[in-house]
C-alpha cells in the first residue's frame, strides 16, 4: 500500500518541483499585487493543487471508503478551474490620485499571450475527440447508463466488459469544459476595462500577470481532466477476455487499442504533473519578485 501511495504522489512531487523552477528561472519579475490580491492569487492556485492531491491520497489515507467514482475524478478539475478563474478575475484594489491619461488602446490582447489561448483550445480539441470516441465506443449497463465496453469472445456470442469513460461521463464533462472556456474568455475580456491606476507601467504587469495565471489555471484544468479521461481509457485497454474452442484452444482477445494502453497511462500522468504545476505557479506567482531600480522614463517636449 505504501508503494501505490508513494507512485501515486510522484507526479504530485514532480510538479511542485517543476513550478518552484519555472518561478525562480523562467519567469520574468513579478509585480506586488497587493496583500488581498496576493491572497486570493495563493488561494486560486494553492487549493485546486490541494484538492486533487487529497483526491490521490485519501483512498489511502481513509481505505475503507475507497476511490472516487469517475464522474466526480472528471469533474473536480473543471469545477476547481472554473473556481480559480472567478477568483483571479476579481481585480485588485487600485489607488487614484488623479486623471490618467493613456492615449493607446487597450484589448484583450494587450495583456493575454496567444500561447495561452492556443494551448487552452488544443487540450480542449483533444478532449472533444477522446470523449467523443470513448462515448461512441460505450453501451448502457444495467442501469441504462453509457458507462461500459464490451469485446465478443469466439463466436459463440459470449462478451466480457469493463468500465469505459462513455456518454454518461464525458457528455457532464464537456458541459463542464465549455463553462470553463467562457468563464476564461469572460476574465479575459474583464481585464482592459478598470481605468489605470496612478503607475501605468506596473498596472499594466499586473495585467499581464492575471492574465497569465487565468490562462494557467484554465488549461491546468482541463489537463488535469485530460489526464483523468487518458487513464481511464488506459484501464479500458487492459481489458483481456479469454474462452476455450475446440479448434484452437484456449483464445485471448483484447480491445483493438490494447497497444495503446501503456502510452495512454503515461501521457495522462504527464498532464497530470503538467496540470498541477500550472496551478502551483499560480500560487507561487502571490510572492513578488525582489524589488528592482526602475530605468526612469524621459519625456520631451517640443
Amino acid at each position: 500500500m505504501l508503494t501505490i501511495l508513494l507512485l501515486a504522489s510522484a507526479p504530485i512531487a514532480v510538479a511542485a518541483i517543476v513550478a518552484i523552477g519555472i518561478r525562480l528561472i523562467n519567469l520574468p519579475p513579478l509585480p506586488r499585487i497587493g496583500t488581498p490580491a496576493s491572497w486570493l492569487t495563493a488561494a486560486a492556485g494553492g487549493i485546486p493543487a490541494l484538492t486533487m492531491a487529497a483526491l490521490v491520497w485519501f483512498p489511502f489515507v481513509v481505505p475503507p471508503l475507497g476511490f472516487f467514482d469517475l464522474d466526480v475524478r472528471s469533474m473536480a478539475p473543471l469545477a476547481l478551474g472554473i473556481a480559480a478563474v472567478v477568483v483571479l478575475a476579481i481585480p485588485p484594489v487600485t489607488r487614484h490620485r488623479g486623471a490618467v491619461a493613456q492615449i493607446s488602446r487597450r484589448t484583450i490582447m494587450s495583456f493575454v499571450s496567444v500561447r495561452w489561448i492556443i494551448t487552452a483550445l488544443a487540450v480542449a480539441a483533444i478532449i472533444v475527440a477522446l470523449s467523443v470516441a470513448a462515448g461512441n465506443a460505450s453501451g448502457r449497463d444495467e442501469n441504462g447508463r453509457y458507462t461500459t465496453y464490451t469485446i465478443s469472445i469466439g463466436t459463440t456470442g459470449t462478451e466480457m466488459g469493463t468500465g469505459i469513460y462513455g456518454w454518461h461521463y464525458s457528455v457532464p464533462a464537456l458541459a463542464g469544459v465549455t463553462v470553463l472556456l467562457v468563464a476564461t474568455a469572460g476574465a479575459w475580456a474583464l481585464l482592459p476595462r478598470p481605468a489605470w491606476s496612478d503607475d501605468i507601467a506596473h498596472d499594466s504587469a499586473v495585467r499581464r500577470l492575471r492574465a497569465a495565471n487565468t490562462g494557467r489555471a484554465a488549461c491546468g484544468a482541463l489537463l488535469i481532466h485530460l489526464a483523468v479521461v487518458l487513464r481511464s481509457l488506459a484501464g479500458t485497454a487492459s481489458l483481456i477476455g479469454s474462452t476455450t474452442t475446440t479448434e484452437l484452444g484456449a483464445v485471448s482477445v483484447t480491445p483493438p487499442f490494447a497497444a495503446l494502453g501503456p502510452t495512454l497511462d503515461w501521457c495522462g500522468v504527464i498532464a497530470l504533473t503538467a496540470g498541477l504545476a500550472m496551478w502551483i505557479v499560480i500560487a507561487l506567482t502571490a510572492i513578488p519578485s525582489p524589488a528592482r531600480q526602475l530605468t526612469p522614463v524621459t519625456t520631451s517636449a517640443s
